[in-house]
């Protein structure tokens, strides 16, 4: 499984790309993560610049990051 992370991808296109997903999905994907978690995970940046990642989103990442890779591929 390909790790893609802010700090590689910087911008949701990028990252979009990277995913071989648009960006629209991505982006709506992000927004409903944020919603049912009850934080914003990124900084939003003007479009084309790079996003950081919030505190929360720090956390979030580095929790996600100790799933093992046989659990993420479960549905």
């Amino acid at each position: 499984m390909r790790q893609v992370g802010c700090e590689r991808t910087p911008t949701l296109t990028e990252a979009a790309r990277d995913l071989g997903i648009h960006q629209s999905t991505l982006a709506i994907q992000i927004n409903r993560l944020e919603a049912d978690l009850g934080q914003p995970l990124f900084e939003r940046a003007e479009r084309g610049t790079a996003m950081k990642l919030t505190r929360f989103g720090k956390r979030v990442a580095s929790a996600a990051q100790k799933i093992p890779a046989e659990e993420m591929t479960r549905r």
